[in-house]
């Protein structure tokens, strides 16, 4: 009967041999350790019978691996594997609980995580973008860019070299063990988590990584900071005061009386005014133009006749001859309106002249802010106040309020503002005293020297 084993000699003068697998192949070289072949049998003999193999003879642990376990590794190394069959030896191996995932080579989880983050949170080309649009979500070209600009900053260097399926939650949670991330507000350090879960999330639900390490990962607490707004008394002397710019009175007015965002009002066009009121249709924003309004959503806002023929005034002397479809507050270019940037910038030297003390922690947002303060005096009810300000809260909110009858809702708001907003930009009853906005038409190409608008 044939040994289930060979011996040889080596050069050295000690014996090694091969051990025969159950599977009829042989181990590697395996040393005895001895020079006396006698010995060097026994020692074989007895790896025989206890049907394992010394991973190293003489060594201080004394590992040993069974004849059964090197077969199949043995297997392993040399034998072809189909991609089916690796799969199959991965859910194996995650049944047994061994493993949580692998990533095989050249499959989507082994996309480098870097180059995953940047693809995902690309504006034009983003799946991400493109799904939720088309889902009917709202999404904008700087909201993406700041996600990015953060994962980039604040997490990539941490995961280099690792693949997108190979992400753990460890992997996440150290970015609350980052001192340069510590140091950021807590807003920002929640904004810097989003930018990595989201992408992980979304991920996951399209089967690009099998580990779920988004979830439990607990955001910081934050208080937001209270916003600096005016008083109406301070509103009226800023009104009553005198302008450098008669254009930037213009778009604060329509902001404070309105509670309007500022890429709303420099969205506005000459059709969007009514006979009593705006038609809120878009949103202007420098990286992507003309957009769809924050929520998604248009909606109409009320304005007295004097700010109606204000605004009239200052669409009609749009050098661009585009009608109806120019904007109110147009800019060197027919294909771009005033940067607000410009109203702040005038608002806040009148505030410096009225002797405010702090004008730059006041925002061109705080108008809005002051609206739906000084209108939440006036009317309870919230759902009103939504028509007009475009807000969206809980759902079952969004829901009763689809159901108010939107004119009765506007003639609450008609009355509140009236009251407490007109008073305050000076108008006459009967005359229009907003300064008379002072525009100068340029000829085909030339630019204002003062800059004003740019």
């Amino acid at each position: 009967m044939a040994k289930p084993y060979f011996l040889f000699k080596m050069p050295s003068g000690i014996w090694y041999a091969r051990i025969q697998l159950p599977d009829g192949t042989y181990s590697n070289n395996r040393s005895t350790g001895s020079r006396d072949r006698n010995s060097a049998e026994r020692v074989v003999m007895e790896w025989v019978v206890k049907n394992k193999l010394p991973s190293r003879i003489n060594s201080v642990d004394d590992k040993q691996i069974g004849l059964d376990k090197l077969s199949v590794l043995n297997s392993l190394r040399t034998i072809d594997l189909e991609r089916e069959d690796v799969k199959t030896i991965i859910k194996v191996l995650k049944e047994r609980n061994l493993i949580h995932s692998a990533v095989m080579m050249a499959s989507p989880e082994s996309k480098p995580i870097d180059e995953y983050i940047k693809e995902f949170w690309a504006f034009e080309t983003s799946p991400y973008v493109k799904e939720k649009k088309l889902k009917g979500g709202s999404i904008h070209r700087d909201y993406c860019e700041a996600m990015l600009m953060r994962a980039t900053k604040y997490w990539l260097p941490s995961v280099a070299g690792k693949t997108v399926g190979c992400i753990t939650h460890d992997d996440v949670t150290a970015l609350f063990e980052d001192e340069e991330v510590l140091k950021l507000a807590p807003k920002t350090i929640n904004s810097v988590v989003s930018s990595v879960t989201i992408p992980l999330k979304w991920a996951f639900f399209h089967n690009l990584t099998e580990i779920n390490c988004f979830d439990g990962i607990m955001k910081c607490s934050q208080k937001s900071k209270k916003r600096e707004i005016l008083t109406l008394e301070q509103a009226a002397a800023v009104f009553a005061a005198d302008w450098e710019n008669d254009v930037a009175k213009l778009a604060n007015a329509v902001a404070f009386y309105t509670g309007m965002r500022a890429g709303e009002v420099a969205a506005l066009r000459f059709e969007d005014i009514g006979v009593d009121r705006l038609y809120v249709r878009h949103s202007w924003r420098s990286s992507e133009g003309l957009k769809e309004c924050k929520n998604g959503e248009e909606r109409e806002v009320l304005i007295p006749p004097q700010l109606r023929d204000l605004l009239v005034a200052q669409a009609k002397a749009n050098p661009w001859g585009q009608k109806m479809h120019g904007f109110v507050f147009w800019g060197l270019t027919a294909e771009h309106p005033t940067d607000p940037k410009n109203w702040l910038k005038f608002l806040r030297r009148v505030l410096e002249n009225i002797g405010y003390s702090e004008p730059d922690k006041i925002t061109f947002h705080a108008w809005r802010h002051l609206w739906c303060s000084r209108m939440s005096d006036e009317i309870a009810d919230k759902r009103v106040l939504m028509t007009s300000s475009g807000h969206k809260t809980e759902a079952m909110l969004d829901h009763y309020a689809a159901h108010m009858e939107q004119e009765k809702a506007l003639e609450k708001l008609r009355s509140a503002e009236e009251k407490l907003l007109l008073p305050i930009l000076g108008f006459d009853e009967t005359e229009s005293e907003i300064k008379s906005v002072e525009v100068k038409i340029l000829p085909e190409g030339k630019k204002d020297e003062k800059k004003d608008y740019e």
